[in-house]
Order: structure tokens, then sequence, then C-alpha cells
């Protein structure tokens, strides 16, 4: 399950830049929500929470902030897969590749 998240949550963060890239509010907001659901499940509070603000922006089509908290959130997916390896070894990451 970890293994999958952090596969996924890796395409979604990609997502999330090119829908702001393309300042598509909509995009952004729906994988945003997306995310924030994942790291809810698997108990990755801090992600859920810039996710949640990443959901306010793509509502409001305010992309201002949105790279730094982008940055923000994928400093703390880092920390989650750092913190899953460390309780469950090297075998929580994804497959090289399956990020893309």
């Amino acid at each position: 399950m970890y293994r999958d998240f952090l596969a996924e949550a890796h395409r979604v963060l990609v997502q999330l830049r090119t829908a702001l890239a393309r300042k598509d509010g909509k995009q952004f907001h729906e994988r945003a929500h997306y995310m924030r659901g994942s790291s809810l499940i698997v108990g990755a509070t801090v992600v859920a929470r810039c996710c949640a603000d990443l959901e306010l922006m793509g509502r409001n089509s305010e992309f201002r902030e949105a790279p730094r908290l982008l940055d923000r959130t994928s400093t703390a997916l880092t920390a989650v897969a750092a913190e899953l390896a460390r309780r469950l070894g090297p075998s929580v990451f994804p497959a090289e590749g399956s990020a893309a």
C-alpha cells in the first residue's frame, strides 16, 4: 500500500505542476483533493495539509503561492518516504520508473 501511495503521489505532483503551468484551476483542485485523501489514508498528515491548501488555490484559481507550496509538498512527501523506509525497509520505494 505504501509503495503504491508513494508512486501515485509522485505522479500527482507531476500532474499538479502541469495543471499549474496551464493555469487549470479545475484540474489543479481535483488532483490536490485526490492526493489529500490518499495522504490521509496512509497518515501523511503534513502532505495532506499542504494538499488542502493546494485545493483551495485550485478552487480559487489563485496560483501565486502554488510553486512554493508544491515544493513544500514534495519535501513533505520525501520525509514520509524516508520515514517509511526507516520503519519498513527500502522495499517501500516504488520500482524505478513507476512514478513516470
